[in-house]
């Protein structure tokens, strides 16, 4: 493999070497020649086009037969395949691939994704501010160019649960000046934003003040007011709309709709209609996300080019398709002037294809060096150096039956259960009756009825408000003497638990506390899988493709313990989701979340 060591120059640092190469006055580092440019900036393919790179940076687009060569240009014939920008992925979690930045690097860049903007709220809500910076300095010379949002919902609504940390606007001012983010992360809070919380609106107003792009989650059907209002206090893009009309109306209110479509979160068939069924309207505000996919999605499917060959598969042209994750999204980001098209004066990010329907991808340039041929990367990405503190983040003594206890007086008891849809991210509440058994409720595994609990895993807080919060979930199918148990638990990754016995949950639990942190399946009251994520309790060391092996270890566990559905762990990981709607499950307890209303806190038990 090549030197991994990736620099790379300012562009007012080389003007006029640039000015040079293109007049012909000094010679080219790159030519690729005689391709057929995929030219974003017109929806045009054109043919016979030559790149010339110099310094990394895109100094001709056209005929460079007037273009200085010297021994150490290098000349490459594209042979009349489609030259391509470099994939961006606006909006997107790192954390859910479970493996750290280089390893997600090295992962991505084969499949053409050049440039992520990874929302690190997830370690973030573990580790605090020190992740920001963290996660900055391990970006520096990777080939993959990572913008860096910056989390602002940390936790996501303050006093309904307990994170491991707390991002005020002053956290916020700090990592902009310091350089460590280049746009704001989304802001989830939306009740927050919609009914003037003064806190939230600190931290949007830090944002507008620095001139920073502000990312959203509106998680709302209501379309207008709420949506008017959460637009209005600056917030530009949200990859939340779940259905064709949510997202036309986003567009069609000056707000970038970022059209999710992930592991599990598969909602772009149901977006697509905005622009397949308006074939005159104009897409520039339309971009594709992937928000959260695992690492065994990219090991097999690929990153956000799975995206591009989905839209295409769902009928969008190919270069439609392809604006949505190159000049779209560089406009979204305010960064059209660097990346988002093969044109003067941007990045050297290109991608060499030779089937644009099926998006064949057989080269990989960043900044006009070959990292990725043929599917595989030619470059070494060495591993990161983490210090202690971000490797031993549970906190968490072991656990016992007693601690999942519920007691209940009433015979039968009305309960309120969480429902989980396989394929979705919310939930939808439920009131079922349940008999206690010797004064406490139980799992209900015939009933498909389910205890969860969340316990509180981070650093000891004085005046902490909730140690633990107990509910009942359905929708697992899970058989009896099964668990689930993972510190993967959105967005403040407690430590959720779910089973059909309690006798099985202690052991999943007790399994993670001893690891440090992951995922744990129980089958038959005994561990059929762990995955440990060591860093911060929610990411892996390991290479993508060994995380990918270890999820697959997961889902087929999940399925011998009786759930059908695929990649089911994401689902459950989001029961602790509460700015989702209807109910969720945190440290402190149940969560609900109705539309056009504030978040609270309600009770298991109903009167």
């Amino acid at each position: 493999m090549k030197d991994s060591l990736h620099q790379r120059k300012f562009h007012h640092e080389i003007t006029q070497d640039l000015v040079a190469t293109a007049m012909g006055n000094q010679p080219a580092d790159l030519i690729i020649r005689n391709g057929r440019l995929v030219n974003v900036n017109t929806a045009q393919v054109q043919t016979g086009i030559d790149v010339v790179v110099r310094h990394g940076w895109i100094a001709l687009v056209g005929d460079a037969s007037g273009v200085l060569v010297d021994e150490h240009t290098q000349e490459v014939d594209a042979a009349d395949r489609y030259l391509v920008p470099g994939f961006i992925d606006s909006h997107m979690h790192i954390e859910s691939a479970m493996v750290d930045l280089p390893s997600f690097a090295a992962g991505v860049l084969p499949h053409g994704t050049t440039t992520i903007c990874p929302d690190i709220h997830e370690i973030t809500n573990v580790l605090g501010l020190r992740a920001v910076e963290l996660f900055h300095n391990i970006s520096k010379e990777l080939p993959l160019k990572v913008l860096l949002a910056m989390p602002v919902c940390v936790p996501s609504i303050p006093g309904f649960e307990d994170s491991g940390a707390s991002i005020s606007a002053a956290d916020v001012a700090v990592a902009y000046q310091q350089g460590w983010a280049q746009l704001q992360g989304e802001q989830m809070n939306f009740p927050g934003v919609i009914y003037g919380d003064p806190q939230v609106h600190a931290i949007t107003a830090q944002g507008l003040k620095d001139g920073f792009v502000l990312t959203g989650h509106y998680a709302n059907l209501e379309l207008n007011q709420g949506l008017n209002a959460f637009i209005a206090a600056g917030l530009t893009a949200c990859h939340e709309g779940t259905t064709a009309e949510g997202t036309l109306r986003r567009a069609q209110l000056g707000m970038y709709a970022q059209q999710r479509y992930g592991t599990a979160w598969l909602d772009l068939p149901n977006l697509l209609p905005a622009v397949l069924e308006n074939p005159h309207i104009d897409t520039r505000f339309f971009t594709m996300v992937t928000d959260d996919v695992t690492a065994a999605t990219i090991f097999e499917e690929g990153h956000i080019v799975r995206v591009v060959r989905k839209a295409i598969e769902l009928g969008l042209p190919p270069i439609l398709a392809i604006q949505m994750v190159t000049i779209n999204a560089a406009q979204l980001l305010e960064k059209a002037r660097w990346i988002g098209s093969i044109s003067p004066g941007r990045a050297a990010d290109i991608l060499v294809v030779s089937d644009l329907e099926a998006v064949t991808i057989d080269q990989v340039y960043t900044d006009g060096i070959l990292v990725a041929q043929g599917g595989q990367l030619i470059v070494e990405i060495p591993a990161y150096e983490y210090p202690a503190w971000a490797v031993h983040s549970l906190h968490l003594e072991p656990l016992t039956v007693e601690d999942f206890s519920i007691p209940a007086k009433q015979s039968p008891a009305k309960v309120r259960m969480m429902r989980v849809i396989p394929g979705m991210v919310h939930t939808e509440e439920e009131i079922v009756e349940m008999q206690p058994n010797n004064g406490e409720l139980v799992s209900d595994p015939n009933r498909d009825i389910l205890k969860a609990a969340v316990f509180y895993r981070h650093e000891p807080q004085s005046g902490l408000d909730g140690r633990k919060g107990l509910g009942f979930v359905s929708g697992t199918q899970f058989n009896p003497r099964c668990a689930y148990a993972s510190t993967v638990a959105h967005d403040s990754h407690n430590l959720l638990v779910i089973g059909s016995d309690d006798d099985a949950m202690v052991k999943a639990a007790n399994a993670l506390i001893q690891t440090g942190g992951g995922i744990c399946i129980v089958v038959d009251g005994e561990v059929e899988a762990l995955m440990p994520l060591p860093l911060a309790g929610i990411m892996s060391l390991e290479s993508v493709s060994t995380a990918a092996q270890q999820v697959e270890a997961i889902e087929i566990a999940l399925k011998k313990a009786g759930c059908p559905h695929e990649a089911f762990e994401m689902t459950l990981s989001l029961l602790s989701l509460i700015v989702i709607e209807e109910l969720h499950l945190s440290n402190r307890g149940l969560v609900a979340l109705k539309p056009g209303e504030k978040p609270k806190i309600v009770d298991l038990l109903v009167e």
